[in-house]
């Protein structure tokens, strides 16, 4: 019975930690010529994780330019970055290989207050 009562209670620990877990860890992945999230909640004033999956077998970049994060991606690479927004808003981010955005390789990053 003590064991039963140990489990549950280190159970519900690891649910709480895990619900206290960051909301501002983002992880971006292409598929073809477009973003798999092309919109992507995070809170101003905390820092992002950003993680960029490039799963497709040619090249792409990452591109978020009011935070200054330019990043190329060849096939198959992850790209990480750390930040923090400080004004909420909705700032555009896109790949920058030539003719991606273009095709609708875009999408956009809301900061909320």
């Amino acid at each position: 019975m003590k064991r039963r009562s140990w489990f549950s209670l280190l159970s519900i620990f690891v649910l709480l930690l895990a619900a206290c877990g960051s909301s501002n860890d983002v992880t971006i992945k292409t598929e073809g010529m477009h973003f798999v999230k092309d919109e992507v909640r995070v809170k101003a004033g905390q820092p992002v994780t950003l993680r960029v999956v490039n799963q497709d077998g040619y090249a792409h970049a990452f591109d978020l330019d009011e935070f200054d994060i330019h990043a190329p991606l060849s096939a198959q690479a992850t790209f990480g970055a750390v930040f923090t927004p400080t004004a909420p808003g909705r700032y555009r981010f896109y790949c920058g290989s030539p003719g991606h955005a273009t095709a609708g390789m875009v999408g956009v990053l809301v900061v909320e207050p």
